[in-house]
């Protein structure tokens, strides 16, 4: 016997492995999605101990296989997450009613995982009912151990009856896990068996009338009997508490933790008896009588709906005894209250709320313990919205969608899009909204089928490949039948991406590793003899829009296959292939780059609300807020730069790229010297004495912040060889989409107590992100003592990219650092943790060791350096294993030197680099002197007469209206800026001059020309990319508009230098054009008189500052805020 620490899908394996299971299936889908992946990387030894693996189509493909199994005498583990069980439920019901007989005595356990909080399900199902439905037994396992361990017990009901038994457990369970004891593997047979037909029960096997009522009475008088005699000799529920006590409470399941930790910690483990139900469906009546009598009030506790409170009033009835029961509804003298939430899971703190209400109801003396209040912001912390990930073709998908739906309705045509389970689910959020219903896995179509019958609307349904094999062909199929106006878009990324890149019959293989024919999607599509079905690489913009847009308004059915790799298998295969070239020293031979250059930018956004893509961020410059592309995110799909509404976007070439091999500091080994050793603030011996070590991890998924947990948690394997410790985590990792937020409790306390998966509010000793707005969002969890540690930045959410300031303030980092200084003071530690990663890695994913050097330098880690170095060991890939532990040393470091250290600031100063642009708005037989002594003379006056405004950003006013026309309205534009100084103080001052700024320049051609050239950000360009490789080059991505005749004339153009210096010169064009850009004349002159002429609010010049973008993009914001 050993220790291991293991994960809900891991403890499942375990347990079925130690019980001895045949046959491993089911449907992969969250809490359970990691289950088939464990599964797959265990394929080479599954097969050597005999063990057969299968990902079903569907759920209800994996029941009836086990009804066949069990025909054959092997044993069946079915996983699914609680939708699949109403998938399911008909073959198990047909499964469960059949008995082929009592000398075959194997068995069939379906594992489902429920989600009380609904943090990754679609309906907040509880499958208690369900399986008292399906006569199915289940047990309720509350710990990590016990879930390992009640697979055999579970496996033994099942064989001792022949009925289906469930195990239930939930997200948190799931997700979570623990330190537990591991016994050995029970061995399987590996022989084949032939069946005789001779020798089989028709009557019991086959469920038509009348055997289906001979079944039945079978199931009632003889086979669950059997149930509940298993469920006594397994004698598995507990009593704790005071069992003399005249109250007595009843829970099961993963809440029974967190309830008894909440009565231990309250001090009210002694008023209560405590009764631990390992199931609530049947009861062990032989162990809850005696418990139930002679109790006054019985308390029930259980997530959900009241299906335990039913089941213990039922039985108080059926045993006549007269106890009062508090559930869901408290009773007191004036009629019921609520209760124990019937809706959502149940946390601590609503358990410590609602046990103090019941001490009240009941007028019992409460100990005066009370639970500790969080910190609270005083500024708001933005939301991290679940997005799509960098290359996720489904975004593709869907911003020719949002097109396809705008030239639609400019048709008066009101486009209706379907939808069902997938990551294409999340269609429906900003800033997409793509998808408007959505229906059970498959039935998409049927849904917009039912709308078809009665509307005028054209519909669109969006699918996945691995639904579409699950069920969602017979809905195609209906709309055939039917004669349905539809168009089916099935999304192809290759695998079952949501919930972990499972294999599908698309992919190829099987999840034992055979090689199995690629079912054809496409081919399937035409077979059901639909109008007409085409494949699409979604990338196409241009043909993908064109065709959605003409089968949306032609009659019948229409089928277009998305066919493009998952990005995350794409990028992480390429990702892993680039390391192993990159480690031998050898380079790429061009390495592609994207950029916005922000000069050119203004800030519109159209790219974020087309795309959505995370790898699109935010900078600051005079003019406000720009998009940038965060080159620690964008994968470099390009597909951003397809927008098109502006001339920002470029494609950077590197040649002979290589990540550090140009940087001499990169290759060298850091030196530290030795470190001493930190003072522990809670070391083992006090958490074995009762003092709980809580730590909270927090981030952006997909940018290593798991990394951490896993580290703490690989390091709490031995703890010093103790067995007086116990360890327990739970990791939320919501609907499993990176670059949303991935959360971690992790618990270390004396074996001799227990504790929930979620650490308590205002309880953490330690909280720590390598992300600072993660880390402000965890705030609630920091116990008075406690520390956080995070970076000093925030990779920047979709929420922030999409809100403009109008109606309030965008949080920023400055404030979120001022506000946690203010409220910790020197319980805070911020770091330039993925700055100093990228130096010195070209990667922010180390920051995670570094903040974990922090951590343990600072005394936070209750764990010796040679634990950590093990586990970083283990926890860590081999090859990534140096780097790891460099990092780890490197924030060990940078902790002891914090005072002498301070952030690497970009304090370039640009006054030549501005200086020397403006001198090139002279002509070829100016002096660029003149200009540049002009930038100089201006800059100078208005920095005297507005010292509250940066001179940084007067440069490049002054710099943009000297290019723009050689300054000729530089006059008026000083002596407007002093009238402004009336007007406007403080921000508003501030907004209202760039806002003024900006009424004296149009960004056409000719000035966008000089901005791709500027020396400013030719400097730029240069320090980021010359130490990357050998040379290299620049590409516009441009889209020059003219205006000749009345006539528009737009196309794609890619200017080489020469072209732009050429034509930043031709400020002719707009005297032979004067009527080209002559709306944003009229924009900018209605603009600028008005914030001339009164004291505007604050909401009205955000409004004003945000008629920005190019051509269309600047007229529709210009409409909604000035109006015709």
């Amino acid at each position: 016997m050993s220790y291991k620490i293991l994960n809900g899908n891991e403890l499942l394996i375990q347990g079925a492995l130690e019980a001895g299971f045949n046959l491993y299936t089911g449907y992969p889908g969250s809490p359970l999605a990691d289950f088939f992946n464990i599964l797959f990387e265990e394929k080479e030894e599954m097969q050597k101990k005999g063990i057969r693996v299968v990902i079903a189509n569907s759920e209800a493909n994996a029941a009836a296989m086990a009804s066949g199994a069990k025909m054959a005498g092997q044993n069946v583990l079915v996983a699914m997450k609680s939708m699949g069980l109403h998938v399911a439920s008909d073959a198990l019901s047909v499964g469960n009613f059949a008995n082929p007989g009592g000398e075959i005595k194997s068995g069939v356990v379906v594992a489902v995982g429920d989600d009380p909080w609904s943090i990754s399900t679609s309906t907040p199902a509880d499958s208690r009912y369900l399986f008292k439905h399906l006569h199915m037994p289940f047990l309720e396992p509350s710990s990590p151990q016990e879930l390992k361990d009640w697979m055999a017990k579970a496996l033994e009901l099942s064989q001792e009856s022949s009925v289906y038994t469930g195990i239930l457990l939930t997200t948190f369970m799931a997700e979570g896990g623990g330190r537990v004891h591991v016994h050995a593997e029970k061995e399987v047979s590996k022989d084949l068996v032939t069946l005789d037909p001779s020798k089989f029960n028709l009557s019991s096997n086959v469920m038509v009338p009348p055997n289906s009522l001979i079944a039945d009475k079978e199931m009632i008088l003889n086979r669950f009997p059997k149930v509940k005699e298993a469920l006594a000799k397994l004698n598995l529920d507990e009593i704790s508490g005071n069992e003399t006590s005249e109250i007595g409470i009843i829970s099961s399941g993963g809440v029974f933790e967190t309830l008894k930790q909440v009565l231990e910690e309250s001090g009210l483990i002694e008023k209560f008896a405590l009764y631990k139900a390992a199931t609530s469906y049947p009861f062990n009546d032989k162990q809850l009588l005696p418990f139930v009598k002679n109790r006054k009030t019985i308390v029930v506790v259980e997530e959900k709906r009241g299906f335990l409170e039913g089941e213990v009033r039922a039985f108080l009835g059926q045993h006549q005894i007269q106890a009062e029961v508090h559930g869901k509804e408290f009773r007191t003298k004036d009629g019921f209250v609520e209760g124990f939430p019937a809706f959502g899971g149940l946390s601590y703190e609503i358990l410590y709320q609602k046990l103090n209400h019941l001490q009240d109801i009941l007028e019992w003396n409460k100990n005066d313990v009370d639970c500790a209040l969080p910190v609270k912001l005083n500024i708001p912390v933005p939301k991290r919205l679940p997005t799509f990930c960098p290359g996720c073709p489904h975004r593709e998908t869907l911003s020719i969608m949002k097109d396809v739906r705008g030239s639609l309705a400019d048709k008066n045509i009101n486009l209706i899009s379907h939808g069902d389970v997938g990551c294409y689910s999340l269609s429906f959020l900003e800033p997409f909204k793509e998808m408007h219903d959505l229906s059970a896995m498959g039935q998409g179509g049927s849904l917009g089928a039912g709308a078809d019958l009665f509307t005028t609307n054209p519909s669109v349904v969006l699918m996945g490949d691995s639904t579409f094999f699950h069920s969602g062909m017979t809905s195609i199929s209906n709309s055939v039948q039917m004669g349905h106006n539809i168009t089916y878009i099935l999304l192809d990324n290759d695998n079952t991406a949501m919930t972990g890149h499972q294999v599908t019959p698309r992919t190829g293989v099987s999840v034992e590793g055979h090689v199995r024919p690629r079912q054809n999607i496409l081919d399937v599509a035409r077979s059901l003899k639909v109008d007409v079905a085409m494949e699409v690489n979604p990338s196409d913009r241009y043909f993908y829009k064109n065709l959605l847009l003409d089968f949306v308004q032609k009659p019948g059915v229409k089928v277009i296959v998305s066919s493009k790799e998952c990005g995350l298998t794409f990028h992480g295969r390429k990702k892993r292939e680039e390391r192993k070239v990159f480690s031998k020293g050898e380079t790429e031979k061009v390495r592609e780059f994207y950029q916005i250059n922000t000069l050119a930018c203004e800030d519109c956004r159209a790219c974020v609300e087309m795309t959505g893509c995370p790898g699109l961020s935010q900078t600051n410059d005079a003019y406000g807020t720009k998009v940038m592309i965060d080159p620690q995110i964008c994968v470099s799909d390009s597909y951003c730069t397809k927008i098109k509404a502006c001339p920002s976007f470029e494609l950077v070439k590197v040649s002979d790229y290589h990540p550090t091999k140009y940087k001499t500091h990169s290759s060298e080994k850091l030196s530290f010297g030795e470190f001493a050793e930190p003072t522990l603030k809670k070391n083992l011996n006090d958490i074995a004495n009762g003092s709980d070590y809580r730590t909270i991890v927090i981030g952006v998924g997909g940018s290593g912040v798991t990394t951490i947990s896993r580290i703490i948690a690989e390091a709490a394997t031995t703890m010093g060889g103790r067995d007086d410790l116990q360890f327990k985590f739970m990791d939320q990792k919501g609907l499993a989409q990176r670059n949303g937020s991935v959360i971690s409790h992790l618990s270390i306390y004396s074996a001799k107590k227990v504790h929930g998966p979620v650490v308590p509010v205002a309880s953490a000793d330690l909280v720590v992100s390598p992300d600072l707005l993660e880390g402000a969002r965890a705030l609630d969890y920091l116990g008075p003592q406690g520390l956080l540690i995070v970076d000093d930045e925030f990779q920047v959410p979709l929420s922030i990219l999409l809100d403009r300031g109008i109606e309030t303030d965008v949080t920023t980092a400055l404030a979120l650092q001022e506000e946690l200084k203010t409220k910790l003071g020197d319980r805070v530690i911020m770091a330039p943790l993925k700055q100093m990663s990228f130096e010195r890695f070209q990667r922010p994913v180390y920051a995670s060791a570094m903040i974990l050097g922090i951590a343990y330098q600072s005394g936070r880690l209750p764990f010796t350096i040679d634990d950590l170095n093990k586990a970083f060991a283990s926890a860590v890939p081999k090859a990534e294993f140096a780097a790891n532990w460099e990092a780890f040393n490197m924030g060990r470091d940078w902790f002891n030197k914090r005072g002498e250290v301070q952030k690497k600031v970009a304090t370039t100063d640009n006054t030549d680099l501005w200086k020397k642009s403006a001198g090139m708005a002279a002509y070829p037989w100016q002096s660029s002197t003149k200009y540049a002594d002009l930038w100089s003379s201006y800059t100078k006056m208005l920095s005297e007469r507005l010292p509250e405004v940066a001179v940084t950003h007067i440069q490049q006013y002054v710099h943009d209206l000297i290019v723009f026309d050689q300054g000729k309205n530089l006059g008026e534009f000083y002596q407007n800026a002093l009238e402004l100084k009336k007007l406007y103080s403080g921000s508003e001052l501030l907004v209202a001059l760039r806002i003024l700024a900006k009424t004296y320049w149009i960004k056409d051609e000719v000035f966008v020309s000089h901005l791709m050239i500027s020396p400013v950000k030719v400097a730029a360009d240069k320090e980021r990319y010359e130490n990357l490789g050998t040379s290299f080059e620049v590409v516009h991505i441009n889209r020059p508009s003219f205006l000749v005749a009345g006539k528009k004339i737009e196309f794609d153009f890619s200017p080489k230098g020469w072209m732009l210096k050429l034509m930043r010169h031709m400020r002719v064009l707009r005297m032979l054009m004067p009527e080209w850009h002559s709306t944003e004349k009229e924009i900018s002159k209605k603009t600028r008189t008005e914030i001339l002429s009164t004291t505007l609010s604050k909401k009205r010049l955000m409004e004003l500052d945000n008629i920005k973008g190019y051509r269309e993009v600047r007229y529709k914001f210009a409409k909604k805020f000035l109006g015709k």
